[in-house]
């Protein structure tokens, strides 16, 4: 494995946290799990992001300073990232960067950060021998050991569509979660209403999608037969209108799907955006559960 993967995702998010002068978790990411219990386990100050709801106005006065109730919901989590993979992955984004290598800091970014905060998180993905599921757990060896299972699954051409792999979900995990499905346009094509109907019964559901790499520009390599694209369409106009306004029909549609069943979603197309999307992802979900 690439342990420059670890370097450079912890170095992305510390210099986000000096650059918000706040951190990530105690505010977005602490607060994005569905509900409340009327017990709380403690208390602790709070920062930018946190719901006003949850201030104990009493202990507050005492101390002089404004505290959160920090519920037990809220400090123990159960994430699942649900990585998509095979040949599609092994394109490039519109911006000109690996898609995996984005993948992999999405995965390991997330990873890094859920650890960071004590929660258990497993990694669903599909290779040759099958479904790849690891347990519900933490600590830096399991952050390493997931993103090396993954950095495998990346390599291999044929894998399950992303559709089947939720269905696996829905069917056999019992559990309360916070899923985390990283995907592109074709995997998010994928994705039915009824299958997100079910996904979300119990479960809060969040999607980064990795954007796809045009039809046209400059030597743009065709994955689905192996070569490169003829040179005459790499710069037809009308063939470039009517790619964007097909993904913008896309974007609409499954915007629309996700807003019916309150599923969070953010698009990436560069390494360096991928802490501030994550975090974007979080806020996003915060409010939404907050509209509940």
């Amino acid at each position: 494995m690439d342990y420059d993967y670890l370097a450079r995702i912890k170095a992305s998010i510390q210099l986000y946290t000096r650059k918000k002068t706040s951190n990530i978790l105690d505010g977005e990411f602490g607060s994005i799990y569905r509900g409340r219990s009327f017990d709380f386990d403690d208390l602790r100050e709070y920062v930018y992001g946190d719901s006003v709801r949850d201030i104990d106005w009493k202990s507050s006065s005492k101390t002089g300073r404004v505290l959160i109730r920090r519920y037990i919901a809220e400090k123990k989590h159960n994430i699942l990232l649900i990585g998509d993979s095979g040949k599609k992955l092994m394109g490039d984004t519109d911006a000109g960067e690996s898609k995996s290598d984005i993948a992999m800091d999405v995965i390991g970014t997330i990873s890094y950060l859920v650890n960071d905060h004590g929660d258990d998180y497993a990694l669903l993905t599909h290779t040759d021998q099958g479904y790849d599921f690891s347990f519900f757990k933490s600590g830096k060896i399991h952050l390493e050991n997931l993103l090396l299972r993954y950095e495998k699954c990346l390599l291999k051409e044929e894998s399950k569509s992303l559709s089947q792999t939720l269905e696996y979900v829905a069917e056999h995990l019992r559990r309360k979660m916070i899923i985390f499905i990283i995907t592109d346009m074709d995997g998010e094509a994928n994705i039915s209403d009824n299958l997100l109907k079910r996904l979300t019964v119990r479960n809060d559901v969040m999607v980064v999608s990795i954007n796809d790499a045009y039809l046209t520009g400059s030597k743009i390599f065709d994955l689905d037969v192996d070569s490169y694209e003829k040179e005459y369409m790499l710069h037809d106009k009308r063939i470039h209108e009517a790619e964007v306004s097909d993904r913008m029909k896309r974007k609409k549609e499954i915007n629309e799907l996700y807003k019916r069943y309150m599923v969070s979603r953010v698009e990436v197309s560069r390494k360096s955006e991928i802490v501030d999307k994550i975090v974007e992802l979080f806020e996003k979900h915060r409010n939404e559960s907050i509209a509940r």
